[in-house]
């Protein structure tokens, strides 16, 4: 098979604005690269005047009051204040993203249940305010109890920009479509984003649902800022998103990232991609619960497993060091190949005993390369696939907005 040259690859790779595009760059790409700058620095500070946009992105004030009020027109960003000058000069207006007139509409498709909730531009919403159903049993019914449930938070009082969704399986992102769903088969071949879209009128963007919760931790969690990091989650199915340089890892066609799909035992157990022996089969709160049951005689769920363990009515310890020294083997391959600063790790097994997550770090540093090992922090994280869906709409409103600077040229 032929190599293509250096040169023939990167020229059908779309690249990145620098510096310099600012000054020689085509009007629009200007105008779209100051778009996002200064979004992206109110969504980072939260309250910022036009004075520090102009300094930060290094427009002059003529452009950052043009940049706010196109902003402001799209529903991004909205005043909130005036900052009293500090002995001389005038009153600041101050800015801040969007929670008043404009909202998004985040969604999370699970196993065994659904939820649906709206949020401003800043991400932040009321757990009192998500509407939750069981999943339904087919494709159809999912739909229309889902648009149902949006319906009630689509009022005139804020305009829905985006609706993200969170989902249990792999997603073409060209095609907006969920090709494989091993937790959630009525979602096989399926394209819901477009669905709901057609029937609320509403630009709507479907992301596999570890993607969703990367995307969290990146905008609001632990993350934030972090240019190198992996997520990985493992409630489901074994889920995994990478960060890299700053850029969301996807791949050709929106699948990067299933690590949980590789063979690690050749006759293992049935996966629900149709293989045997994946990672995920070994790996995860699902493997753990079954191995705990095939062992005890049981038939317990998570739940029902932790609350026994914490009344010392159960006695979890070999299927926990066997699960999690599985899981070690994958976090440690993530490290391994991405080198990230930051592992953000959420699972249930970790509620088991108070040890838990200490084991599981000492296996993975002792299966990781030595100098990645020493230079990555685990952290754990709670991810949740909801806050994982508003951050998916609100991503993608980013990106539409203008490609990212690149300031390191």
């Amino acid at each position: 098979m032929k190599r293509k040259t250096g040169n023939a690859s990167k020229a059908n790779q779309p690249s990145r604005p620098t510096p310099e595009h600012l000054r020689t760059g085509r009007p629009r790409l200007v105008k779209q690269v100051n778009q996002r700058s200064v979004f992206e620095i109110v969504q980072n500070l939260g309250s910022v005047s036009r004075a520090e946009l102009a300094r930060l992105t290094g427009a002059s004030m003529p452009t950052a009051s043009k940049t706010v009020a196109r902003l402001i027109k799209l529903g991004l960003i909205e005043e909130h204040g005036i900052l009293p000058p500090d002995g001389k000069g005038r009153p600041s207006r101050m800015y801040r993203t969007a929670t008043l007139k404009s909202q998004v509409i985040g969604i999370a498709f699970e196993p065994h249940r659904c939820r649906v909730v709206s949020a401003g531009i800043d991400g932040l919403y009321k757990t009192s305010a998500i509407l939750s159903f069981p999943t339904p049993g087919t494709y159809r019914e999912l739909i229309d109890k889902t648009v149902a449930a949006a319906r009630t938070f689509m009022t005139e009082r804020a305009r829905t920009l985006r609706i993200g969704i969170s989902v249990p399986g792999n997603v073409d992102t060209a095609a907006q479509q969920c090709l494989l769903a091993p937790n959630l088969h009525i979602l096989d071949r399926r394209k819901p984003g477009l669905d709901i879209q057609s029937a609320l009128g509403v630009e709507t963007r479907i992301v596999h649902e570890t993607i969703a919760t990367c995307l969290a931790e990146r905008i609001y969690g632990e993350a934030r800022g972090v240019r190198n990091f992996v997520m990985i989650g493992t409630y489901e199915g074994f889920g995994m998103s990478a960060v890299v340089n700053g850029d969301l890892l996807v791949g050709s066609h929106g699948l990067a990232g299933e690590l949980g799909h590789i063979t690690v035992q050749a006759d293992g157990e049935l996966c629900g991609c149709g293989n045997r022996g994946c990672l995920e089969t070994v790996s995860t709160d699902p493997a753990f619960t079954r191995l705990v049951n095939r062992t005890a005689g049981k038939s317990l769920n998570i739940q029902d497993i932790r609350d026994a363990v914490h009344q010392n009515k159960l006695d979890v310890t070999a299927p926990l060091l066997t699960t999690l020294d599985f899981l070690a083997t994958g976090v440690a391959a993530a490290i391994n190949i991405f080198d990230p600063e930051i592992v953000a790790l959420c699972s249930r097994m970790f509620e088991m005993t108070p040890d838990a997550f200490a084991y599981l770090n000492s296996r993975i540093i002792a299966k990781t390369l030595q100098p990645m090992a020493q230079r990555c922090q685990i952290i754990r994280v709670e991810g949740d696939t909801l806050r994982g869906g508003v951050a998916a709409a609100i991503y993608h409103i980013v990106e539409s907005l203008g490609p990212q600077m690149n300031w390191a040229g």
